[in-house]
C-alpha cells in the first residue's frame, strides 16, 4: 500500500514487506521505488515475523518544520511538541486528533518544545529553546508556568534521579562550558554544573539513570558527540567516550546490562558494558544517517524495540522505523514514513512514544521542513 500527498512533498509507504539492516539476511529487491531500489543491501523479514502496521493520521501543524517531542500521558493520551513558535498539541483518541493546548511562542516567545517527562511529583517538565526555560504542567499539559530561566539558549536533556534530583542539559550557557543545572527541590532553586571544562558550549542532549546517585549524560552539536559520567548524583563529571565523527548523541537505551547510545550524522549505535566507563561501535545502520529515540511495545505476546531513523546517504533523506525482536541483534526496516522530494530540504524521524497498546506515534522534520507526526497503528 502506497499512501501519496502530494501538496506536502513526501511518500508514506507501509505493509510493502520488511526489509533488514544487518548481517546474514538473504538479499532481496524491495518492491517500493522511488526512481530506483532502496540504496542500501536490503533483504526482506520472514512474512509474520513483525506486526502489520498502517498510517491511519499524519499531523501537520500549520507552520512548525519540525515535530520536535511526542510524550505519553495515558492510555490513548498523548502531547507532541513542534519547533518554529514551540507549541504543544495534545490527542486524547490514540493520535486521531490533535488539538493546540499551547502556542509557546504567543506565551513566551519560544522557538521549541524539546523534552517532556513526568516527575516523581506526577507533574509534567519541559525543555525549551529561544529563550531556554524549564516549564511545568500540573493539568495533564493543559497549562504550563515557567519554573526557572537559565542563562543558555537552550534546555535541553532532562531526568529525574532516583534520589528526586532534576537534571537539566542546557546549550550555550553563560559560562562558555558545557553545562547542566541540578535542582533538588522542583526548581526553586537550582545549582549551574559544568559537565565539561572545555569551551565548546554544546547541547547536553539527553541522560540515562544508571540507579541511585549514578547518571549518564550524550553532549553533541557544535563538535563530536561524547559520553560523561557522574556518580554524586551530577555535581561533578567526568569524561568516558567521544566518537569524533558522531554529530550529537541524541538517546540512550539498555538491553539487561548493555548500555546502547544512538547517534547521529553516522546513523551509529555504540554500546557499553561496564555501566559507561567505555564504549564501541555495536553497529552502523548508514554511513550518514540519523537516529533519534527508542521505545518499546508489546503485541501478541512478543516485545518489540523500534527507533525512528533518517537514511541520509543520498541527497534525499529517506525516514523509516527500524524494529527489533531480538534485543538488538538484528533490525529490520518496519515502516517507511517519508521521501522528501525536495532536495534542498533534509529532517530527521528523531522522537516516538508508545501512546495506547496498538499505537505508536513518530515526530519527523527539521529546519525548512514540514513537521509532522504520524500515528501508526498495529494490526
Amino acid at each position: 500500500m502506497t499512501f501519496h500527498r502530494s501538496l506536502s512533498h513526501f511518500i508514506a509507504v507501509i505493509g510493502f514487506g520488511l526489509i533488514a539492516v544487518g548481517v546474514g539476511s538473504l538479499r532481496a529487491e524491495s518492491r517500493v521505488t522511488r526512481g530506483g531500489n532502496p540504496p542500501l543491501p536490503i533483504a526482506k523479514a520472514e512474512a509474520g515475523r513483525f506486526p502489520s502496521v498502517q498510517i491511519t493520521r499524519v499531523f501537520e501543524p500549520d507552520g512548525e518544520s519540525n515535530v520536535r517531542a511526542s510524550f505519553r500521558l495515558a492510555e490513548g493520551k498523548a502531547l507532541i511538541g513542534t519547533e518554529e513558535t514551540g507549541d504543544l498539541f495534545k490527542s486524547v483518541d490514540s493520535g486521531v486528533r490533535w488539538t493546540k493546548a499551547v502556542d509557546g511562542g504567543d506565551e513566551w516567545g519560544i522557538q521549541d518544545i524539546r523534552n517532556i517527562i513526568r516527575a516523581r511529583d506526577h507533574h509534567l517538565y519541559a525543555t525549551t529553546s529561544e529563550p531556554a526555560l524549564v516549564l511545568r504542567s500540573t493539568d495533564e499539559g493543559e497549562s504550563w508556568e515557567v519554573m526557572c530561566k537559565p542563562k543558555s539558549s537552550r534546555t535541553v536533556g532532562i531526568i529525574q534521579l532516583d534520589d528526586g534530583a532534576i537534571l537539566v542539559g542546557l546549550r550555550r550557557s553563560e559560562n562558555d562550558k558545557t553545562s547542566i543545572i541540578r535542582s533538588d527541590d522542583g526548581f526553586k532553586s537550582f545549582d549551574w554544573i559544568p559537565v565539561s571544562e572545555e569551551k565548546k558550549q554544546q547541547n547536553t542532549t539527553c541522560f540515562h539513570s544508571l540507579g541511585g546517585s549514578s547518571v549518564l549524560s550524550g553532549v553533541g552539536y557544535e563538535g563530536s558527540g561524547k559520553i560523561y559520567k557522574s556518580v554524586d548524583s551530577g555535581r561533578t563529571w567526568k569524561k568516558t567516550g567521544e566518537f569524533e565523527e558522531a554529530r550529537d548523541v541524541m538517546a540512550f537505551y539498555q538491553e539487561g546490562s548493555r548500555i546502547y547510545v544512538l547517534t547521529s550524522g553516522i546513523g551509529t549505535l555504540f554500546v557499553s558494558e561496564d555501566e559507561g566507563e567505555s564504549w564501541a561501535k555495536s553497529r552502523q545502520f548508514w554511513k550518514q544517517g540519523f537516529i533519534g529515540s527508542t521505545a518499546t511495545f508489546a503485541w501478541h505476546g512478543k516485545s518489540y524495540r523500534v527507533i525512528p531513523a533518517t537514511d541520509q546517504t543520498e541527497t534525499v533523506p529517506r525516514h523509516v522505523v527500524l524494529i527489533s525482536d531480538d534485543l538488538g541483534k538484528s533490525w529490520f526496516e518496519w515502516v517507511w514514513l517519508v521521501v522528501d522530494l525536495d532536495e534542498k530540504q533534509g529532517g530527521g524521524a528523531s522522537n516516538c512514544a508508545v501512546i495506547s497498546k496498538d499505537t505508536i506515534i513518530v515526530g519527523v522534520g527539521n529546519h525548512a521542513v514540514q513537521g509532522r507526526c504520524y500515528t501508526l497503528k498495529f494490526r
